[in-house]
């Protein structure tokens, strides 16, 4: 092709924009990115929190599906109808119930000079088919049953000395039978 001699000969002038910067691009998706991981912080932190706060009696445990995993000793002399006596100490304790399962465990100690009447609630058996990890190094211990409907529940005590302070231990699991 010949060179051409006009402008006229190569045609209509068509206005080019310039390339575009990818600057612009690059900063829009760093700044998803850190709002991406910045909600994500949140949301972990703020799900541990609830979490954990929804564990204890004052969140929502057995309001929700959420569990107790601290208990009161009221809520310890409630669930196992013992009443226990004052300076008792809740150690451990975990109740949950979830539609028809109904799970409680609790291990108290009892003050120095304190008792706890189980027969009131429980009654007296020689031992147990299965005895609780929290009742295996107690001394001198006593075992208690609780009759349950649920042939695949229990509702257990074990009352023993540990350290020369009385101990007693709760475990139950049920699921009722529907009426």
């Amino acid at each position: 092709m010949p060179p051409a001699d006009s402008d006229a000969d190569l045609g209509e002038f068509v206005d080019v924009s310039p390339p575009r910067a990818r600057g612009p691009l690059i900063r829009l998706l760093l700044a998803l990115l850190g709002a991406g991981l910045v909600a994500g912080v949140v949301i972990v932190i703020g799900g541990s929190l609830l979490g954990s706060w929804s564990q204890t009696e004052q969140g929502f445990c057995r309001v929700t599906w959420a569990p107790c995993t601290e208990l009161s000793l009221a809520s310890v002399e409630s669930l196992s109808g013992i009443d226990l006596p004052e300076g008792t100490e809740v150690v451990s304790g975990y109740a949950q119930e979830l539609g028809t399962l109904h799970e409680f465990r609790a291990v108290v100690v009892l003050p120095e000079s304190g008792r706890a009447t189980m027969s009131n609630a429980y009654q007296e058996a020689d031992e147990l088919d299965s005895v609780p990890r929290a009742a295996r190094d107690l001394a001198e211990p006593r075992y208690w049953l609780r009759p349950v409907e649920d042939a695949d529940g229990h509702d257990v005590a074990v009352t023993g000395t540990r350290d020369g302070r009385t101990v007693i231990v709760f475990d139950e699991r049920q699921v009722p039978a529907a009426p």
